[in-house]
């Protein structure tokens, strides 16, 4: 019922009543009272990840956002963007039950390890609460505080590089932007010891449960969450056959290469396969070589019956997706995280 000028949410058939202002966005209200959407662009309309369905009730038209990022079935089924989506009556909206485990958590900065040249790994403790449920394959939304005399944070998303067994400390690996401001801060300004503020966990990348032999496909910080799957496979004991292709330009580009071959004595067949597209005279090369999707494509010849998962570059991602389609890998077996690069 209207209260006001406040509208009511009632989400999920009465899970959570909810209030809204007139005008305030479904992802404003949501956040304002601690429940958080995943989003890969705080909000801003550009990765479409707060998606919902708005079962009942008044709110504004599609943008023109929705209308590029939703498509008109899915519009039609009343799926919504809850960045774009201003509450304008009371509502019913539905959301999966997964987002009510979305928190906030303080963290302390504990390492900065350098990996490459424009790569580091930076852990994470948490402090506040002291545990953070985490699963292989996640990303996490960074508050970066704001530090050039801007008066917001800048929120930046990461995909969790540890296991997730250890829910006290996190790994992520991250690669510079050169013209990011979430990152130059990340590289230049933060701190062991400094605290900030962590959002998820966030995305639907996972480990399919199956049995299908798992190819992935990793280029520069993709290995992030591939590094965190792997060791979760370990720790659950995983027994499914897989392989790592893991490319990079030169060696100075490859990072944690033994500890990528030392899973071999640990998971029963599982195979890490470097390769460099432009080895130097001084690398001594004598792996694989080539883009890597080339790699892929020497190794396999039919894919049917095996499922991908995918994290690097869009331009890596489109070169994967043709190489694997053309080899008979089911669309619905490749898997991969879709992320906003933000300046």
């Amino acid at each position: 019922m209207q209260q006001g000028t406040g509208f009511s949410i009632n989400i999920n058939s009465g899970d959570r009543i909810l209030n809204a202002g007139a005008g305030e966005t479904l992802f404003q209200a949501l956040k304002r009272q601690n429940l958080y959407l995943p989003t890969a662009c705080g909000g801003q309309g550009k990765c479409g990840f707060c998606r919902l369905r708005v079962r009942a009730g008044v709110c504004s038209k599609p943008s023109d956002v929705e209308k590029k990022l939703l498509g008109d079935t899915e519009l039609a089924r009343g799926l919504r963007l809850a960045c774009q989506a201003q509450v304008e009556g009371d509502l019913q909206i539905e959301i999966p039950h997964s987002y009510y485990s979305v928190g906030e958590y303080r963290v302390k900065i504990t390492q900065k390890l350098p990996l490459t040249r424009d790569i580091l790994l930076l852990r994470c403790q948490a402090v506040e609460p002291r545990l953070i449920r985490v699963e292989a394959g996640c990303w996490m939304q960074w508050v970066i505080p704001p530090y050039d005399g801007g008066p917001e944070p800048y929120l930046r998303s990461f995909s969790l590089a540890s296991d997730p067994k250890d829910q006290r400390n996190l790994d992520f690996i991250i690669r510079r932007n050169p013209c990011g401001k979430g990152t130059a801060w990340i590289f230049e300004k933060a701190q062991v010891g400094e605290m900030l503020t962590l959002r998820g966990p966030n995305g639907d990348f996972h480990l399919q449960p199956n049995n299908r032999e798992a190819i992935f496909i990793a280029g520069g910080s993709g290995l992030s969450a591939i590094r965190s799957i792997l060791l979760d496979m370990c720790t659950r004991k995983v027994t499914r056959k897989a392989r790592l292709f893991f490319g990079a330009v030169s060696r100075r580009d490859l990072y944690l290469t033994e500890e990528m071959a030392s899973l071999e004595s640990k998971l029963p067949d599982f195979q890490f396969i470097p390769a460099l597209s432009a080895p130097l005279p001084e690398d001594n090369w004598e792996g694989e070589t080539g883009l890597i999707t080339e790699v892929v494509g020497r190794h396999y010849s039919d894919c049917q019956e095996m499922e991908a998962y995918l994290c690097g570059s869009p331009g890596m991602l489109e070169a994967c997706l043709k190489v694997l389609l053309e080899r008979g890998m089911p669309a619905e077996n490749i898997h991969f995280d879709k992320f906003v690069t933000s300046c």
